[in-house]
């Protein structure tokens, strides 16, 4: 029914057929060739081939030429000339080091802008002499690292000249510590105590944050101290030895004390995790809680406490690209070198669990335990080993991070101060966050909620079961996949009109231009709205061919819900096409009691003329079940 929108960009030069022995064209043969290396390393820097002549080689099954030429139209596009070629210098962080290839910057005569190689050998490559970058061995503890994340903490914070700290991180400060943290000692030796510190005077001062994945209890382990409960606070406040937690939190102390910090948050010892009162209070504050940490430790690695994420995991591997070119030497004989062809994306355990998305979104800071390298993430850098690019890995980060602004009254105008800007952030939010797995998805809603109650203060609305007042409307066009229709409904957890009611992925594919129904009540008992409804029987004879149906169940599923009711089409509002024609967006739902309607799914249809003539009337949504 919908036209699919489609873009034509314009096709890259189509490469010859090539066999892996053969080897890369004279021009990129010359960027690793020793009697070039002085070309390469001086000011002028070494030209490698114009725009026509870099086509030709790849239409002659150059493989270099064809990854040069992709990272040029997407740094430069059309400013590469035909005629023009660019010009490799060899960009070496080592200064005064420079006998050997190590990172090639590509860039055309007017130098806004560059493109990067960075090659790789192996260890026993016949181009090791002249190519520098090996295979990367993972480290995450040294003290070349550690270092460099102390340099890039001081850098971020500077506390003791706050005006050149970074700008968009100075809304994170030493503030009041949480209601408890672990005291874990600034000294490094293991006899050091660790205790409970229970913050009952309002105590100000520097804390870490944990983020990881609890994972099952390793019953086989020695570790016998899993979680904070009632019964054991008070022996936690006199000693915990180090021995008895598991292994990640093992690591986070010892994190901590190699950054010169005192205490560290963890969510399964600084919550009662018997206590409902005191989950509920602490979730509350979570936003705060890693909003105002100095940094947040993400364990990336493990997948459950049990693991650690400081050792070098039994399955991990030298990191070397996956893109290797011949490389035919002067002195005969042929060499591989192995580069990049896009940043890498790491792939973590923590990254798939639904609690730690709003641990990432809120934190101010991030050091991440990644496979290879100890990356740093904060709001003014991107994602990026602690040591810079020194080992050659340029990092893409998956998730987007919310702006500041987004949690600072203060802030001034910036992205999220307008209504179409928060409702996009909150829309990216629940698809990002709805992709992710809950071991309890009873959490559905209070794995959410730290984000939830920031929102609430800096946009002074009222969040009802995800749903933000303001936007109620507009936020009932959620929809289910296709191929991630739920089992079931959960109607004690929220009302079928929430996303939080089923399990799984959800996604706004249709933005509302123009609401039609209007909400009259909104609370967490009652939601009563004027709309517009027809029935089934009157969309099956006049838009069933020009109507996609989106079911929130299965079919099994929809079929025990509905029991043969008739569905209605309760109209929200119309959302324009690409092409102009606009496009009725209605939620499908059936009577379950007089003018009380559960929903269902959602109905895209492109005859909005259906609901001419039919009056609004007044509904009410099916309330949460107790």
């Amino acid at each position: 029914m919908k036209n699919k929108n489609s873009s034509s960009n314009e096709q890259p030069t189509k490469r010859a057929r090539r066999s892996d022995t053969e080897s890369q064209c004279g021009a990129c043969t010359r960027l690793f060739s020793p009697s070039r290396l002085l070309k390469l390393n001086s000011k002028a820097g070494l030209a490698h081939q114009t725009r026509d002549a870099c086509e030709a080689s790849i239409r002659n099954g150059c493989d270099l030429c064809n990854l040069i030429s992709k990272l040029a139209f997407d740094e430069f596009g059309i400013r590469w000339g035909h005629h023009e070629p660019i010009v490799f210098r060899n960009f070496n962080p080592l200064k005064g080091s420079r006998a050997a290839v190590y990172t090639l910057r590509g860039t055309l005569e007017d130098e806004q802008g560059f493109i990067t190689l960075y090659p790789f050998v192996k260890h026993d490559g016949p181009l090791g002499p002249l190519v520098s970058r090996r295979p990367i061995l993972r480290d995450v503890q040294s003290p070349r690292v550690i270092n460099a994340a102390k340099k890039l903490l001081y850098e971020c914070r500077s506390l003791d000249k706050p005006n050149e700290g970074h700008e968009e991180c100075r809304y994170s400060r030493d503030t009041v510590l949480p209601t408890r943290v672990l005291q874990v000692g600034v000294n490094e030796g293991a006899a050091c105590p660790i205790q409970l510190h229970i913050n009952d005077r309002d105590r100000c001062g520097s804390y870490l944050a944990l983020s990881y994945c609890w994972g099952a209890t390793d019953l086989t382990a020695k570790n016998n101290l899993v979680q904070l409960e009632r019964g054991n606070q008070k022996h936690l406040q006199k000693e915990i030895k180090m021995e008895d937690l598991e292994q990640t939190i093992q690591d986070a102390v010892y994190v901590t004390r190699q950054l010169g910090f005192n205490y560290l948050w963890v969510d399964r010892f600084c919550i009662l995790q018997d206590d409902q009162e005191d989950k509920k209070r602490e979730f509350s504050r979570m936003a705060i809680t890693y909003k105002n940490a100095v940094v947040t430790l993400v364990a990336g690695t493990a997948k459950a406490a049990s693991e650690g994420f400081l050792n070098i995991p039994s399955n991990n591997e030298r990191f070397l690209p996956s893109r290797k070119f011949n490389i035919s030497m002067e002195g005969g004989g042929k060499g591989v070198v192995y580069i990049p062809d896009k940043p890498y994306q790491p792939i973590h355990p923590i990254d798939t669990r639904g609690w730690t998305l709003q641990e990432f979104m809120l934190s101010s800071r991030m050091l991440i335990f990644s496979d290879h390298q100890l990356l740093w993430q904060c709001k003014q850098k991107d994602l990026q080993s602690v040591t810079g690019d020194d080992d050659g890995l340029e990092y893409q980060q998956g998730l987007e991070s919310l702006p500041w602004a987004a949690f600072e009254d203060t802030a001034g105008p910036s992205f999220g101060a307008h209504d179409a800007d928060k409702l996009y952030l909150w829309k990216t939010i629940l698809r990002q966050y709805s992709e992710r797995d809950l071991t309890n998805h009873g959490d559905r809603l209070p794995a959410i909620t730290g984000v939830v109650t920031e929102l609430q203060n800096v946009w002074k609305d009222t969040a009802i079961y995800g749903h933000w007042v303001e936007w109620f409307i507009q936020l009932l066009a959620w929809q289910k996949p296709e191929d991630d229709r739920a089992k079931e409904r959960y109607l004690t957890r929220a009302p079928s009109w929430s996303w939080v009611s089923v399990n799984g992925r959800i996604h706004y594919d249709e933005t509302i231009e123009k609401e039609d129904a209007k909400m009259e009540i909104v609370t967490a008992a009652k939601a009563t709205m004027s709309c517009r409804i027809v029935s089934g029987d009157i969309i099956n004879k006049h838009a069933w061919r020009i109507m996609d149906q989106y079911f929130d169940l299965d079919n099994g599923a929809q079929r025990l819900e509905t029991k043969g009711k008739i569905c209605h089409y309760i109209l929200l509002g119309t959302a324009r096409e690409c092409d102009g024609f606009e496009n009725a967006i209605a939620v499908i739902a059936i009577e379950i009691s007089h003018r009380v309607y559960r929903r269902i799914g959602l109905a895209v249809v492109a005859d909005t003329s259906i609901w001419e003539g039919i009056k609004h009337q007044s509904i009410d949504l099916e309330p949460k079940q107790k």
